[in-house]
């Protein structure tokens, strides 16, 4: 394997770090879109560019910024935009978007009024319908209960990875959402001990009733008990298996306050297109051996040489919490034994000499060039210097595979 490092967006100023993916707005053509962010602080979009690429990514128009945060009484708006996916089925651009209102830009606040919208291009991406709110069929739902399980004022759901289009002929949305306790508030049993969230995984399987609208369903909670995975379950990846029939969806776990729990991703199995998954058991090598992970994003990408590729943060041994982030790898995934082929990990990059022990190789967005077949994935390489220094540019990985 192959790896060209290279800056593919400058920071514009000290402070600043840019994360960056690109996207395919048409099915037979090289036509790209590329979103990227500016932001300061963890978990605050603070300003949000596009551009186009008539020729597969080789240049790239003028910017435009497309959403900015902005005050509105006590609260700070923030917009998180993307991904974007191009249903190969329709031709057609589904564009999400996370509105996030922070008290006071609090980001805690916003786990309470979280809100998913999406918008439709039929001409790729030239233009888009009007925004609307994803909320779930069903007399129940609302813009202010517009899912199962979610109360907008008491809890929300985020936008968890990429959608795909099963064999079923629907979009399947993987989502994470903020967990209520009995009595109605936030649930994080862990908080006192450092962990930050508590959160379980919920998909949204969609159909396309027009050119731009969307039905949408939810499907099965997908839980954790706390006491194995301290944050629960949250940022999910899927794929479909080469059967046809089958689903894997592997999510970031956490031993955040709890390190004597061992830091795993974690796996769940559907055989019904995503709406019912079975109990989550640790994703492990196909040869049964233990897989330690970091609780950072991972992805899963089917290559076109039929490969299903998991790119995450894989240690050698017991993280703690969110850390260390780094290597970066890609593996096969063994779709028989539902594991890591051991042999096929190979290192994207990782912490070299003279950086911070705080670099983070994560939060990524990652896609198969089509001219190339090389897997591009792109991040902001944050903290090579320390914690407290947000400067990190947009870095390209152009991956070139030995099949």
């Amino acid at each position: 394997m192959k790896v060209k490092r290279e800056v593919w967006i400058e920071s514009p100023r000290k402070g600043v770090a840019v994360s960056g993916s690109a996207y395919y707005c048409l099915v037979d053509k090289p036509k790209m879109m590329q979103l990227y962010t500016y932001s300061s602080s963890s978990d605050r979009a603070d300003a949000t560019y596009r551009r186009f690429s008539d020729d597969n990514g080789r240049s790239w128009s003028k910017p435009e910024l497309i959403h900015t945060y902005y005050k509105k009484g006590d609260y700070v708006i923030r917009h998180h935009v993307g991904p974007l996916f191009l249903d190969p089925e329709e031709n057609r651009l589904l564009l999400l978007h996370l509105e996030n209102p922070l008290r006071r830009d609090n980001v805690e606040s916003g786990f309470r009024a979280r809100r998913i919208f999406y918008q439709v291009s039929n001409d790729g991406g030239e233009t888009f319908t009007p925004a609307r709110p994803i909320v779930e069929k069903g007399k129940e739902f609302s813009f202010e209960h517009p899912l199962k399980g979610v109360f907008i004022g008491k809890n929300s759901a985020s936008i968890g990875g990429m959608p795909i289009k099963t064999s079923l002929h629907e979009v399947l949305l993987p989502l994470y959402m903020f967990v209520l306790d009995d009595k109605g508030e936030l649930y994080n049993p862990y908080r006192k001990k450092g962990a930050y969230t508590f959160t379980y995984v919920v998909f949204l399987l969609g159909k396309w009733l027009s050119d731009s609208e969307i039905e949408w369903e939810s499907s099965q909670i997908v839980k954790i008990d706390p006491s194995t995975s301290t944050r629960g379950l949250t940022e999910p990846t899927v794929a479909e298996l080469d059967d046809r029939r089958t689903l894997l969806c592997i999510c970031r776990g956490s031993n955040s306050g709890a390190p004597h729990l061992p830091g795993y991703k974690w796996m769940t199995l559907s055989k019904d297109g995503g709406r019912t998954w079975s109990e989550v058991k640790p994703l492990r090598y196909s040869d049964g051996g233990e897989l330690y992970s970091p609780s950072s994003l991972s992805r899963l990408i089917r290559h076109s040489n039929g490969r299903l590729y998991w790119i995450a943060n894989i240690t050698s041994h017991n993280p703690k919490g969110n850390s260390p982030r780094y290597p970066l790898v890609i593996a096969e995934i063994d779709e028989k034994e539902v594991g890591v082929k051991r042999d096929s990990v190979r290192v994207i990059d990782t912490r070299r000499r003279g950086e911070s022990e705080f670099l983070q190789l994560s939060n990524f967005g990652v896609y198969e060039d089509r001219e190339t077949n090389e897997i591009v994935v792109t991040l902001a390489r944050l903290f090579p210097k320390g914690p407290k220094d947000w400067t990190a540019p947009c870095v390209k990985y152009t991956i070139t595979l030995n099949d």
